[in-house]
């Protein structure tokens, strides 16, 4: 089940505080059209009362979908810097939901999930056409970097590769340029990013993106360990 709650949102530009109509928990397959504005990116778009700026509520929410079995905690993207204490948190909860305090018919649905940690809803909104593509994620995470390296691209936590568009054949994904920086985009096939993530020289990295739920190519230029609010998702 979707859940939405009030929240106070103090804007980051004039100090206002709106209260907003949140979601706490969204339930993938029940509410289509909440997932189709995430990718879009337009879920939880507001407009300050105070100045009229536009801004977004990122999470924390959790993203299930029982029908394609997956699980996603979503946490703000100011949070990421600590992803190494949070990034357990998405897989404890699963585990408290469906397997330790869940009756049986609940852990017999436990199998084959798929559990993320994500940080931002853009990560979210990747992390769905990457899963709904079918494709692994943990191996894109491995040719966004090879190809990062190949082209020269410039990649930094605030400036890092995004899939905006996945199917079975291919994905394109946005880089940044280095001079003047400014996006670009690329499309690569599938089968080549299977063979990057399977290939010798990439194998390392592709363990580092096995390792937990938070696959991600932050794992690798964010240390993990600045305190952050435990908030649960």
């Amino acid at each position: 089940m979707s859940v939405f709650r009030p929240q106070p949102m103090t804007c980051t530009a004039c100090g206002h505080v709106n209260v907003e109509t949140v979601a706490m928990s969204l339930h993938g397959s029940r509410v289509p059209q909440i997932v189709e504005s995430i990718v879009a990116g337009t879920f939880q778009c507001y407009t300050c009362g105070g100045c009229g700026i536009g801004y977004r509520a990122d999470g924390p929410v959790i993203y299930v979908d029982f029908e394609t079995k997956r699980w996603i905690g979503e946490f703000p993207a100011t949070m990421e810097r600590g992803w190494a204490s949070l990034e357990q948190q998405p897989m404890d909860v699963f585990r408290q939901s469906l397997i330790d305090l869940a009756p049986a018919f609940l852990r017999a649905e436990a199998d084959g999930f798929t559990v993320r940690a994500v940080f931002g809803l853009a990560a979210l909104a990747e992390k769905i056409r990457l899963l709904e593509a079918g494709l692994d994620d943990r191996a894109v995470e491995v040719a966004k970097l090879a190809i990062v390296l190949r082209t020269g691209a410039v990649m930094s936590p605030s400036h890092r590769p995004r899939v905006v568009e996945a199917d079975a054949e291919s994905v394109r994904m946005v880089l940044w340029s280095p001079d003047p920086l400014e996006q670009f985009s690329l499309t690569v096939p599938t089968e080549d990013i299977v063979s990057l993530a399977t290939s010798d020289d990439w194998r390392p990295v592709l363990r580092e993106m096995q390792i937990g739920p938070y696959v991600d190519l932050g794992r690798i230029m964010l240390d993990g360990r600045a305190e952050t609010p435990l908030s649960p998702v």
